[in-house]
C-alpha cells in the first residue's frame, strides 16, 4: 500500500484558528508545542474514537490551545484478525512522544477489545505498543506494533511531558513536546477553516442580449485563495436589449443551500442526478418496512422535496421476485445508457446481491415499464458476484455497487461481507467492468480495503461500504463509509488515486488514516455517511448523504450540500452554508452596457 494520506479531504480545519493574536515578532520556538492526547468517552464520542491519538498546537507556551483535525482522532491502531477472519478492534492509551534526531516517535499502549456480542466490548492492555513516526505532524508512517516504545532505548532523545489545561477538559491524558515555530505556524495555518472571504463582481460588462447577461457570473473568493464562480439571477426589468445604453443592474447570487435534514423522512443512501434537464432522486426506504424503489422528478433540486413532486414506484416486492433488501439504488450513465445499480434479494431470506437495471432508449425515468428487469452482477467465469470472490471458499452478500470511468476504463466498486466462521466486516472490492454490459465484470474482484481502524470498526459495526467515486482533474476520489450506519459514529473516508493508474492494483491507492467527514464537522450534523455525488446544471458538485440530528438518535435523514474544491483542487466535504457564502452577501449589482 502507498503511505497513508496525510490530511483529511476536509483539510485539518474547523476546530479553531489560532487562538489569540500572535506577537508581532512571531512566536518563539520555546513557546511552541504539539500536544497529543486521548479523549474521554462522551455521548457524542465513542471510546473506539477516544482511544486514538489526537493533536493540538499552542504557540504561546500553553496559554491558548488549538485542537487539530476537528478535535477528532488522527492516528488509529489497526485491528487484528481472528482465526475465522473476524475483526478484533484495537486502540491506544498512555501516549508518549520522543524526539530522536529530526524524527518524532509517537507511541501508545495497545488496547484490544473483545466483542461479547451483546453490545459490550471489554478491553485489556496487551503489553505491546503501537508506534508512528513523523517529522512534521502532517504526514505519518503507518502504525507498527512493537514490544518496546523506542527501539533506541528509553533514554534516547528528548521525551514529552504531561500537559494539563482547562482547554483540554475533554482529554483523558495529554502530553506535549516542543516543535519549531515554523512547524507550529504550518499546523495552525492548515487548521483554519476554508470559508467565504469576498465577492468579486465584474466591472463594465458589455452584452447584446438577455442570454449573455444570464451567463455573467461573480467570483466568490475564499480564505485559502480558492475561487468559485457563481451564477446570478439578474433583475432585467427596465433593460432594453434592442437599444444601446448603460444600466445599473441588481442581482442575487444563485446558491443551493439546504437545511439538514433536507426532508423529514428516513431516507437512507440518498442519490440525486441531473439528467436530460431534470433532477431525479432515489434512495433506500426500508426504515418503515418498505420494499420498493421510488423515483422522484423535478425541475430543481429543491423541488425534489416538495409535496407535489412527481414520483413513481418503479420496482416493488409486490409485483416482482425480489422480496427483501431493496438497498442503495444509484443512478449511473454507463455505456451511454442510464442504469440503476442496487442490491436486491430474491425470495424472503436475507441475501442482498448487486443487480443492475437499464432504462430503455428514450424511456421515461418514472415509467416502470421503461426499466429492464434487474440483472445480477457476475464475474468473468459466470459465477455470481458473492460466490467465493476472494478464492478462500467463502460466500457472502454484495451491495452498494458504484460504477465510474477513469483512464479509459470502467470500474465497479462494491461492498462484500461474509459470516463464514465470523463477521468479516464489510469490505470494498474493485474490478474492471464492461460498460456495454456492466453486469459482466471483465476482471476478477480485488480486495481494496477492510475496516481496520477504530473509526471504521466501532460500536458493534465493522464497515467499509457505500463507495462513490468523484473523478476530477486526473484524480479519483473514492468516498466510502465506516462505523455505525445508523448512529453518530458513521463517517466518510476518501481513498485517492491517479485516474490513469491501474485502479485494480490496490497499491495505486492512497488510504486515509482518519475520516474526512464525521459527526459535528458541520455543526449539528452527526453520523453523516453513505454518500453520493452529483453535478448540477452549472457544473457544480454536490454531496448527498444520510445522518442523524443528535448524538443519540437512530433515525437517519438525508442531507445535501455543495462540495468546494480548495486551492489545490482537493474536495472539501464539510463546508457549511455559511462558509460557502453568508445569506447577507447574496445581493450584488453591476454596471451593464447594452451594445
Amino acid at each position: 500500500m502507498k503511505k497513508m494520506v496525510a490530511a483529511a479531504i476536509c483539510g485539518a480545519m474547523v476546530m479553531t484558528s489560532a487562538c489569540g493574536a500572535k506577537k508581532s515578532e512571531g512566536p518563539k520556538s520555546s513557546d511552541c508545542m504539539i500536544i497529543a492526547y486521548t479523549r474521554n468517552v462522551e455521548v457524542d464520542y465513542s471510546e473506539f474514537l477516544g482511544h486514538s491519538v489526537h493533536f493540538a498546537v499552542t504557540d504561546d507556551a500553553g496559554k491558548h490551545v488549538s485542537p487539530l483535525y476537528h478535535n477528532y482522532g488522527k492516528l488509529f491502531a489497526k485491528c487484528d484478525f481472528s482465526e475465522e477472519n473476524g475483526i478484533i478492534s484495537k486502540g491506544v492509551k498512555d501516549i508518549e512522544i520522543r524526539l530522536v534526531g529530526d524524527e518524532y516517535i509517537i507511541t501508545g499502549a495497545e488496547i484490544k477489545r473483545t466483542n461479547l456480542g451483546n453490545g459490550d466490548f471489554p478491553q485489556r492492555e496487551t503489553g505491546d505498543y503501537v508506534r508512528w513516526t513523523t517529522k512534521d505532524f502532517i504526514t505519518f508512517s503507518e502504525p507498527e506494533v512493537t514490544k518496546t516504545r523506542y527501539s533506541g532505548g528509553e533514554n534516547s532523545g528528548s521525551a514529552s511531558v504531561d500537559f494539563v489545561s482547562e482547554q483540554l477538559a475533554f482529554a483523558e491524558q495529554a502530553v506535549s513536546i516542543p516543535i519549531s515555530a515554523e512547524n507550529a505556524a504550518e499546523l495552525l495555518k492548515n487548521n483554519v477553516t476554508v470559508e467565504f472571504e469576498s465577492v468579486e463582481v465584474p466591472k463594465n460588462v458589455s452584452v447584446k442580449s438577455a442570454e449573455e447577461l444570464e451567463n455573467v457570473t461573480v467570483a466568490v473568493n475564499y480564505t485559502d485563495g480558492s475561487v468559485h464562480n457563481k451564477h446570478v439571477n439578474w433583475d432585467m426589468d427596465g433593460i432594453n436589449f434592442d437599444k444601446p445604453g448603460k444600466y445599473t443592474v441588481k442581482g442575487e447570487i444563485l446558491v443551493h443551500h439546504f437545511p439538514f435534514p433536507v426532508e423529514e423522512h428516513p431516507w437512507g443512501d440518498p442519490i440525486v442526478t441531473y439528467y436530460n434537464g431534470k433532477y431525479y432522486f432515489i434512495a433506500t426506504n426500508d426504515a418503515n418496512g418498505d420494499t420498493s424503489f421510488e423515483i422522484r422528478e423535478a425541475d430543481t433540486v429543491e423541488g425534489l422535496f416538495e409535496d407535489n413532486v412527481r414520483r413513481q414506484v418503479i420496482l416493488s416486492a409486490d409485483t416482482t421476485v425480489f422480496k427483501n433488501t431493496f438497498w442503495a439504488p444509484e443512478f449511473h450513465i454507463v455505456g451511454g445508457k442510464m442504469r440503476i445499480f442496487c442490491a436486491l434479494t430474491t425470495g424472503t431470506g436475507f441475501d442482498p446481491q448487486c443487480h443492475i437495471m437499464t432504462l430503455n432508449d428514450g424511456g421515461d425515468m418514472l415509467n416502470p415499464d421503461d426499466w429492464s428487469i434487474p440483472r445480477r452482477v457476475v464475474m468473468p467465469d459466470g459465477r455470481n458476484l458473492g460466490e467465493n470472490p476472494l478464492g478462500d471458499g467463502k460466500n457472502g452478500i454484495t451491495l452498494d455497487m458504484n460504477c465510474f470511468d477513469a483512464g479509459g476504463k470502467s470500474y465497479a466498486v462494491w461492498s462484500f461481507r461474509t459470516w463464514a466462521g465470523a463477521d468479516s466486516g464489510s469490505m470494498l472490492m474493485i474490478a474492471e467492468t464492461n460498460p456495454d454490459m456492466p453486469w459482466n465484470l471483465v476482471s476478477y474482484p480485488q480486495l481494496l480495503t477492510r475496516p481496520v481502524y477504530g473509526w471504521e470498526n466501532n460500536n458493534g459495526t465493522d464497515n467499509n461500504e457505500g463507495p462513490y467515486a468523484l473523478v476530477k482533474d486526473g484524480k479519483v476520489y473514492l468516498a466510502y463509509s465506516g462505523g455505525d450506519a445508523r448512529g453518530q459514529t458513521y463517517v466518510v473516508g476518501v481513498l485517492t488515486a491517479d485516474a490513469d493508474d491501474d485502479l485494480c492494483d490496490v497499491s495505486n491507492w492512497d488510504i486515509p488514516s482518519a475520516p474526512d467527514l464525521a459527526s459535528n464537522f458541520v455543526a449539528g450534523e452527526y453520523g453523516c455517511g453513505h454518500n453520493g455525488f452529483f453535478t448540477d446544471e452549472f457544473g457544480d458538485t454536490y454531496i448527498t448523504y444520510h445522518g442523524v440530528t443528535s448524538p443519540d438518535s437512530r433515525g437517519i435523514v438525508p442531507g445535501i450540500r455543495r462540495v468546494h474544491f480548495d486551492k489545490d483542487g482537493t474536495p472539501i466535504l464539510c463546508m457549511s452554508n455559511e462558509q460557502d457564502i453568508p445569506d447577507g452577501k447574496l445581493k450584488v449589482k453591476i454596471t451593464v452596457t447594452v451594445e
